[in-house]
């Protein structure tokens, strides 16, 4: 048998998971979700997530159980997505959408990028027309992509990927400018890799990616059978997390460089007909991943694509708890410890 990199009981077949179902509340938890929801509320770990339930997208804080929920931006007129937190939990970044209106009177979105303190203190813009933002492990430089034109508004339609230092306020590219229609960067906490998608790539058209830091080479990770979209990157640096299709987040070592399908398996399985699961997101000590379940994702209802709340399962997909309950569109989490 070809050496995989993993241990003689990763090597066995994962057993099926049954499909994530949304509760009203967590007095529906069962023996083993309140076991989970308790462990997590003992953990001292917290989250940040975007929301719609205040009736715009805001960023808001809490505790890994889905308790003491706080909002950290109150804008009212614009909107703040995709947020990520500095791995020492004192800094948030993340993207400020508008709506700008182009020469001829037509509105369209725009992305820009900030970081400010946990606390919602020192907002301070980082790049315009740009999106996706991501810290570095020391949570002074954070990377993302800059957009193609204020008139592009697919979520891939990007270019280059950049490191601003937030003490020199410089801004670097990186990959010599290789790489194109790349979305949700994600900085390996082990500070080795960069991972990203990318969709109509002209060397890999659509793919997850990783970028070698140390010489800027660029790797499909297709042959390793980790292909779809939204790559995570354990803290330790060896598994990744990603989404291979709208319905399931899988998981698998991180092995760029490895020319055959490495074994891989499922953490959270979305409820059919119509159901999706996304955004995947390891905590510190690699012991869960955070996740959104859309259980009626309908392209043509507006209402049923915001029905979106957060779970957390076990990194083995044993189980899981729910977090929010109010449907709100909530997503992005994204695991911190407090500071």
């Amino acid at each position: 048998m070809a050496d995989t990199g993993w241990t003689r009981q990763e090597r066995r077949i994962f057993p099926s998971i049954m499909p994530t179902i949304a509760a009203n509340s967590p007095a529906e938890d069962t023996l083993a979700q309140a076991e989970l929801r308790a462990e997590l509320r003992d953990s001292g770990i917290r989250m940040c997530y975007q929301s719609r339930r205040d009736g715009n997208s805001e960023l808001y804080v809490m505790d890994a159980a889905g308790s003491n929920t706080v909002n950290i931006t109150r804008t009212a007129d614009i909107d703040e997505v995709y947020p990520h937190v500095s791995r020492d939990g004192q800094r948030i970044c993340f993207t400020v959408v508008r709506t700008e209106k182009l020469s001829g009177g037509r509105r369209v979105p725009r992305f820009d990028v900030y970081w400010m303190n946990i606390d919602g203190t020192a907002r301070t813009l980082v790049a315009s027309d740009a999106t996706d933002p991501g810290w570095d492990p020391s949570g002074r430089r954070i990377a993302f992509v800059k957009r193609i034109s204020p008139e592009k508004t697919t979520d891939y339609q990007n270019t280059g990927l950049f490191i601003h230092d937030i003490r020199t306020r410089k801004t670097q590219e990186l990959a010599s400018g290789k790489l194109c229609h790349a979305y949700v960067p994600c900085w390996s906490p082990a500070d080795e890799w960069i991972t990203a998608t990318v969709h109509k790539h002209a060397d890999f058209n659509h793919a997850i990616i990783a970028v070698e830091l140390r010489n800027n080479g660029i790797y499909s990770l297709e042959n390793s059978g980790v292909n779809g979209c939204r790559p995570d990157l354990s803290w330790d640096g060896r598994f990744i997390c990603w989404n291979p299709n709208d319905i399931q987040i899988g998981v698998a070592r991180f092995r760029p460089f490895c020319a055959h399908r490495l074994p891989q398996y499922t953490v959270a399985q979305a409820p059919p007909p119509r159901g999706s699961v996304y955004f995947g997101d390891w905590s510190a000590n690699g012991k869960y991943i955070s996740y959104s379940m859309n259980p009626n994702v309908t392209v043509a209802d507006s209402e049923t694509r915001a029905l979106w709340d957060i779970f957390v399962t076990t990194a083995k997909g044993e189980t899981y708890v729910q977090l929010t309950f109010d449907h709100a569109n909530n997503k992005q989490p994204d695991f911190f410890f407090s500071a």
